[in-house]
């Protein structure tokens, strides 16, 4: 790929020669554009998923979408033009559900990760490591009293031999200090030392919105699915609150990661707060930020806005977010029946279906949409139910209202045409069903397991799906995205086949899920998910075909380039591979 400009080291005469040849030939005519990108391939994902060779940029809009002999008339003397050299261009990359948590994650953690990377499960033996590391250099270890608290994160018990959290795991190399480590989603576990100064023994009942597991002597084993006991929980030492600086730092620093992995837009999924917003919105003022965020604002923001907010087509707040159930892998998400592998237990309920009725009942009227976490047959039941009796109450279309069901992993048979029915839109993380693969069947069994990560039936029923990564659950390389939901198998390429093939997507659902999908679930398809004249000016350049490039390499792509609103906001550095 080659870049030059146009109008750089010419002699006077040179350009007015130029000025000559190009009016002659119709370019006064036409709007000259900003910069042009020719001799590639570019899938623009419109309604045909046509292909073109060419495209031109103006004021940070799509001038031009065609073949190198018509991006001609748009060429200028001040034209900044770019050979692709055949390489590939695709719109801008959506994530759809993200915790926006790049900064603190990668580049400025606080609480030590014991996996190796986010996606990379941790052994036992990893984990013990961890803490020994811990106990030896103070590092994940809280201020305060001795003896100290050791706090860290990412075990999954569910890849074990067996797979099952004891305390007695963690007791066997922090016998004297408490140790409270989360899970990787929606779950934690604790040492005998940390049940001891809490005071948790068989005989304390489970905390609202949680529950303590025990062993068939009726003991504690020391995990907590979802919340864990406000008594253990209110003694671990705070670490000190972020700065403003630190804030600002980690969101700026962090999404241009995203950036170059080749996303432009991404949905914040963690219930931002007001203040957070107005944070935000500064931060593009002073054009810091360069990714575009839809927010999934908490109620009580939404409720001080008043109405959505779009502030300069980069920042949007459009949705609200809210929980139904809690993650399959710790047996929070909430089932219609119990647990195959856990009896009498059916999950967690975060919020009633009256709970959600309600809100989403009043959200219309002020223009939000709804995005409900929904994993469990029962989370989802209960949220589609509240979702019909708001557009009744209302007395709004579907379509209209745009809820979505964030994440939309299992159902009962007779909801999944309802989604159809209301118009609601499934936000699905492929990368879950590459992951959960290692324990959904023994959690809900084969019949329940024939109704779960169904992406090729709803989009065979005409439901929009909005695709993500879930970060930092999993790991935010949207062409990762892109190679589970075409083959259901993990970057091992494993299982041979994938998982339950029959539900994969072709390479053009997964490219449309993964930018018009997400468009769609915002209210934007106007104005972003396609390559189309009109449409702001995103999109990646990778350096294969996405259409032909052997399939189990798709998680390979790197992007050689990302462009938000016709501006180059990252290139690969010299040396990066191709």
């Amino acid at each position: 790929m080659t870049v030059k400009n146009r109008g750089r080291s010419r002699s006077p005469l040179v350009l007015l020669m130029v000025a000559w040849v190009l009016a002659l030939t119709g370019v006064a005519a036409a709007q000259e554009a900003d910069r042009a990108f020719i001799n590639g391939t570019i899938y623009t994902v419109d309604e045909d998923f046509s292909t073109a060779s060419a495209l031109a940029v103006k004021d940070g809009m799509f001038l031009y979408v065609g073949d190198d002999k018509g991006v001609r008339s748009h060429i200028g003397p001040n034209t900044f033009v770019t050979d692709l050299g055949g390489k590939t261009i695709i719109p801008g990359l959506h994530d759809a559900h993200v915790h926006i948590r790049y900064g603190e994650r990668e580049l400025y953690p606080r609480t030590p990760d014991i996996r190796t990377g986010i996606g990379e499960w941790a052994s036992v033996e990893r984990m013990q490591e961890v803490i020994e590391h811990a106990l030896e250099t103070g590092e994940g270890m809280r201020p305060g009293p001795e003896p100290r608290w050791i706090v860290l994160s990412g075990w999954m018990s569910d890849v074990w031999d067996p797979p099952v959290f004891r305390k007695e795991l963690i007791d066997e190399v922090a016998p004297d200090n408490p140790v409270f480590i989360s899970r990787y989603t929606h779950g934690s576990g604790a040492n005998s030392k940390a049940l001891e100064l809490a005071g948790i023994t068989r005989d304390t009942p489970d905390p609202p919105g949680g529950h303590i597991k025990k062993d068939e002597n009726g003991e504690p084993t020391g995990e907590f699915v979802e919340r864990a006991p406000p008594q253990l929980t209110r003694l671990i030492p705070s670490l000190p609150p972020l700065t403003d600086y630190e804030r600002s730092r980690n969101l700026v620093e962090g999404t241009q990661l995203a950036v170059a992995s080749g996303l432009t837009t991404i949905h914040g999924a963690s219930m931002t707060g007001y203040d957070e917003v107005q944070r935000r919105i500064k931060l593009y003022e002073v054009g810091l930020l360069r990714i575009r965020i839809n927010e999934m604002v908490h109620p009580a923001t939404a409720r001080r806005l008043g109405e959505p907010l779009n502030h300069d087509n980069k920042y949007f707040v459009r949705s609200v977010k809210e929980f139904a159930d809690g993650a399959l892998g710790s047996r929070g998400a909430l089932f219609m029946e119990e647990y195959s592998d856990y009896p009498d237990y059916y999950g967690e309920a975060r919020t009633s279906e009256d709970e959600l009725a309600a809100l989403a009942t009043e959200l219309l009227p002020m223009g939000f949409n709804l995005r409900v976490h929904c994993i469990g047959d029962g989370a989802n039941h209960a949220a589609i139910n509240a979702y019909e009796r708001a557009l009744n109450a209302t007395g709004t279309d579907g379509t209209e209202a745009r809820f979505a069901l964030e994440h939309a992993q299992m159902f009962i048979p007779e909801d999944i045409p309802r989604l159809v029915d209301l118009g609601i839109v499934a936000s699905m993380q492929p990368l879950h069903a590459t992951e959960d693969m290692n324990f959904a069947e023994a959690r809900m069994g084969p019949e329940r397991l024939k109704y779960a990560y169904i992406w090729s039936d709803l989009m065979d029923l005409g439901v929009p799906l909005a695709t993500g990564t879930d970060y930092s659950v999993s790991p935010y390389n949207p062409f990762y995205t892109l190679h589970a939901a075409v083959t259901r198998q993990d970057r091992n390429n494993n299982p041979p086949g994938g998982w339950i093939p029959e539900q994969a997507m072709t390479r053009e659902e997964a490219l449309r899920a993964a930018t018009m999908g997400g468009a769609y679930v915002m209210f934007a398809e106007d104005v972003l998910g396609s390559i189309e004249v009109g449409k702001l000016a995103d999109f990646v350049v990778i350096p294969v075909d996405y259409m032909t490039v052997p399939v189990e390499d798709i998680w390979r792509i790197e992007p050689d380039m990302t462009v938000i609103g016709g501006q180059v906001v990252y290139t690969q550095p010299l040396g990066g591979d191709n």
